[in-house]
């Protein structure tokens, strides 16, 4: 079994396996979610705006990339996730591309007489070219 990021110490690192963003997933979450922007519903659309395509929306870059590290047993042994911090999209992820994440354990903090730990940690999606689309810092 994979450790979990908890398990970890500060300065460790997890990488996650990938996910590829197919167009039914993509329907289905704008529908769900009400992402109702015209550049999430055609590449016309998209490219009208100057975007290479149809995109994926953002918060569903993000989800996809928390499931990552839930599918990888990163997060295995977490009680709540209490704040995310710092939250940069930082390039466009389209239908068709993949995505992986990159995890560092940045902080430990025992409580409750050291039967709990407080986790900060750093996590990057990447896309298929090795390029970060996103990053952020979790507890």
């Amino acid at each position: 079994m994979a450790l979990t990021i908890s398990q970890g110490q500060p300065g460790d690192t997890f990488q996650t396996d990938s996910k590829k963003f197919i167009e039914t997933e993509q329907t289905k979450f704008c529908e769900i979610t009400d992402q109702v922007l015209p550049v999430f519903a055609s590449d016309e659309a998209a490219m009208a705006k100057g975007w290479e395509k149809r995109l994926i929306p953002g918060v569903f870059t993000l989800s996809c990339s928390v499931g990552l590290m839930e599918k990888a047993g990163l997060l295995d042994d977490v009680l709540a996730f209490m704040a995310l911090d710092k939250l940069r999209y930082l390039a466009p992820v389209y239908i068709g591309d993949s995505i992986y994440v990159k995890v560092e354990l940045v902080e430990k903090k025992s409580i409750k007489e050291g039967s709990r730990n407080i986790i900060n940690y750093k996590f990057t999606t990447y896309n298929q070219n090795d390029k970060p689309v996103l990053e952020a810092v979790n507890t």
